[in-house]
């Protein structure tokens, strides 16, 4: 038998401010706020001071948060932090910064710092669905999926249309075991973001460990029409198909995929268990046992 993929994290996200999109990338946010140039740009010679000063200026924190994003971007989290640190000594209430700093330190596995790091943000603005959903992040991040349940059903709360609320709470369910629950919150994903593969990936898988076959055939089918080279979704699907005793739809499925990847050896082995599998398979409905008559042909 086919053993099912597990279920997909959610993928890391980023967000571009107010003057930005939303691109799926997770589960802690980077947020791009410096998307102005303010007039008096000091020259970068003006900014090898690093000692922490006490008088607002944020057209500094905008340059040295506008550093720390494209140390991020470069996969550089340490040095990061510190550009992202000069910037909230320079203006210690900017939301983003903070956010940032406490996304660097999830990053770096540091995640009771980046919780610390978002408590001090939410003082600012306790009514931040932003605040309160890199805070349930990072909750997920440390296990806690019972505590992060907290922080983000407020985030959903106060942001509703933010799909990736949905997504987190999903996945913090889904960890807990709560399956029923954990698709419903895909299922709002997937409502305010039809088109998002790995919400629809995550909730068929959510209903196939619910017992679900039939609706976690559907979703797989869903991704497979949105992403026709993921060929996980092609797996799982013969795979449930394959679980429920439709021989003939999971070797449609592992036929469909060939067809998207020639060359994968695997994709040909499983058809051809399958195949066997088929044919040694006992017929439905029997034909009626020969009377003695018919046997000795009166």
């Amino acid at each position: 038998m086919i053993p099912p993929s597990r279920f997909k994290p959610p993928t890391r996200r980023v967000f571009l401010g107010a003057a930005g999109k939303l691109g799926c990338v997770l589960v802690a946010w980077l947020t791009m706020a410096a998307v102005y140039e303010p007039p008096g740009r000091p020259a970068p010679s003006d900014l090898k001071d690093t000692q922490p000063v006490f008088e607002r200026d944020p057209a500094r924190a905008v340059l040295y948060q506008g550093r720390g994003i494209k140390l991020v971007s470069d996969g550089k989290l340490e040095p990061a932090l510190d550009q992202f640190r000069r910037a909230a000594a320079f203006d210690p209430l900017n939301l983003s910064v903070l956010i940032n700093i406490a996304y660097v330190l999830d990053k770096l596995g540091r995640y009771e710092e980046a919780i610390a790091q978002l408590k001090e943000a939410e003082k600012i603005d306790p009514r931040n669905s932003m605040i309160l959903l890199n805070w349930g992040n990072s909750l997920i991040n440390l296990k806690k999926f019972e505590e992060a349940l907290g922080p983000l059903q407020k985030a959903a709360d106060l942001d509703p249309s933010n799909q990736l609320v949905y997504v987190d709470l999903g996945a913090a369910l889904n960890n807990l075991g709560r399956y029923p629950e954990a698709a419903g919150k895909f299922e709002k994903a997937v409502e305010l973001d039809p088109k998002n593969v790995v919400s629809i990936f995550n909730l068929a898988t959510i209903w196939s460990k619910a017992g679900e076959t039939a609706k976690a055939i559907e979703k797989y089918e869903r991704v497979i029409e949105l992403d026709p080279k993921n060929l996980t979704a092609y797996y799982n699907c013969a795979a449930l198909h394959e679980k429920a005793g439709n021989l003939d739809g999971a070797i449609g499925i592992i036929r469909r995929a060939i067809k998207v990847d020639p060359d994968n050896g695997t994709l040909r082995e499983i058809l051809s268990r399958l195949l066997v599998a088929k044919a040694n398979q006992l017929p439905t409905i029997k034909a009626p046992a020969r009377s003695p008559e018919q046997e000795s042909g009166h």
